[in-house]
């Protein structure tokens, strides 16, 4: 496995996603609810180095509110774990819908 295929599933396991096999010729990938298993994207190997970390991070406050990720809230759990008072901002106020409900 190359050193970006890595880096890419280190970066989404950190939030609750794991990597699955290629899914055409080896440069895309789909990514699976850790939880459920429940296909919640896909990603590329063709990033650069630290590009899938960042790319996660930016996106932190969509999977702890419930935007991004699986339906079945691993991501909003993962996520909360990681970092409380992010996961807290990023909550829906009042009565904001969460699109999976």
């Amino acid at each position: 496995m190359s050193d970006i295929v890595e880096e890419i599933r280190t970066a989404y396991a950190r939030v609750g996603i794991t990597l699955d096999q290629p899914a055409t010729y080896g440069t895309y990938y789909r990514l699976l609810c850790g939880k459920c298993g429940r296909m919640v994207g896909n990603v590329g190997d063709r990033l650069l180095p630290g590009m899938a970390a960042t790319l996660v991070q930016e996106q932190f406050d969509l999977y702890a509110s419930g935007l991004l990720g699986c339906p079945c809230g691993h991501q909003r759990e993962t996520t909360r774990g990681l970092d409380t008072p992010r996961w807290e901002a990023a909550q829906p106020l009042g009565d904001e819908v969460s699109l999976w409900t």
